[in-house]
């Protein structure tokens, strides 16, 4: 070997050993141990505090602190959590951020967070199975209300491009820190339709998912209203149309569900109630209403929440955690609607305002819907 190989090759050691001894090995984070426990992670030896929190926890926005190591290390181990699909993210002095050492992540139109899976029987049904598999499409289409053009997430059932089979559709909204993938990104809706359909407890539907932003997000609330105004003309002068033209759409509102999230509380007295007959069900995710407000809107809306015929063909599907900060107005909303006669179907899942009780809520819908 020559001199100047060997000089290369020497300093060429010499860098990667330097590099070695000056980059500390990755951490694990999360571990998933045995038993449900989750292990966090995250090297920071210069930082005063680190904090996480998640929707795993059944108590409304608990945060936990965690330890340092001598090597800079801090840690936290849960107690046994429930099979599922959950998110988390680090405070860091002060400055929430995703898990640096976890690619698999919780997209939001303000923030993102980590996510990860505890194994077992119950996170089945959101995850892939050996069944017929349905297929998500991204598509874009021209609104007329928004003056540009729009995207949307269409779930289609298994089995879809093979036949001529008409089908009910449901559109169903994102909430307030989310866009049209929500559902089926961290919702899992089309791993969740798959499963019940192929075990015959849900009627194959098309889900339509679009974005709630016809004002670009994120939007301020002085521009809730023009917001709210123009997605509902957007729904059913663009959407409805464009998704009964391309696909084999049932037509008519007894096939036609909606609902969802519906970026918090105002879903019911902006969007709802004003559109009442254009669908037969509803379904209203984590939120409600209480008996003062519910009579603002009988007045906003005179003859429709009162009117008898409405209250035979409308079915309500409302869920909640139980440990929701909203799971008081939506019981009062559920007592409100059974008092004037409404198809009421309410369901309390024991979980906080997160995914993991959003899924389980988007099941039981499923299971009931167009039935």
């Amino acid at each position: 070997m020559n001199t100047m190989k060997k000089t290369v090759l020497t300093i060429f050691c010499f860098w990667g050993s330097l590099v070695s001894a000056q980059t500390p090995p990755p951490v694990s984070s999360p571990e998933v141990l045995s038993g449900g426990r989750v292990t966090f992670r995250l090297r920071a030896p210069r930082v005063s505090e680190v904090t996480v929190a998640g929707d795993f926890w059944v108590q409304q926005n608990r945060v936990e602190k965690l330890v340092k190591d001598a090597e800079g290390i801090w840690s936290l181990t849960t107690e046994p959590l429930t099979p599922d699909v959950y998110s988390y993210f680090f405070t860091v002095d002060g400055v929430p951020m995703p898990d640096p050492v976890n690619g698999f992540i919780k997209q939001g139109i303000r923030t993102q967070q980590s996510m990860f899976v505890i194994p077992g029987k119950e996170a089945e049904l959101y995850g892939p199975a050996n069944v017929p598999h349905g297929e998500v499409r991204m598509v874009t289409y021209q609104s007329a209300v928004v003056g540009k053009t729009r995207r949307m997430h269409v779930y289609l059932p298994p089995g879809y491009d093979g036949s001529r089979t008409r089908y009910p559709v449901v559109y169903l909204f994102h909430g307030g820190g989310d866009d049209d993938w929500a559902w089926t990104t961290v919702g899992r809706v089309n791993h969740v339709l798959d499963n019940l359909i192929a075990q015959g407890k849900a009627r194959p539907m098309i889900v339509v998912m679009p974005s709630l932003w016809a004002v670009d997000a994120p939007v301020l609330a002085n521009r809730a209203e023009e917001n709210e105004a123009l997605f509902r003309r957007n729904i059913f002068e663009d959407i409805v149309p464009w998704v009964e033209k391309h696909y084999r759409a049932l037509p008519g509102r007894a096939n036609r569900a909606m609902g969802g999230l519906g970026a918090g509380r105002n879903m019911l007295p902006n969007f709802l109630w004003p559109s009442l007959a254009q669908f037969d069900s509803a379904f209203f995710v984590s939120g409600g209403t209480d008996k003062q407000r519910f009579a603002v809107m009988q007045q906003q809306y005179p003859g429709v929440i009162d009117d008898p015929v409405n209250s035979k063909r409308v079915r309500f599907f409302l869920c909640n955690g139980s440990n929701d900060a909203s799971i008081t107005s939506s019981r009062d909303l559920a007592a409100e609607l059974k008092q004037r006669t409404y198809q009421v179907t309410a369901l309390e899942t024991g979980g906080t305002h997160g995914w993991p009780s959003f899924r389980r809520c988007f099941a039981d819908f499923a299971q009931g819907a167009f039935k």
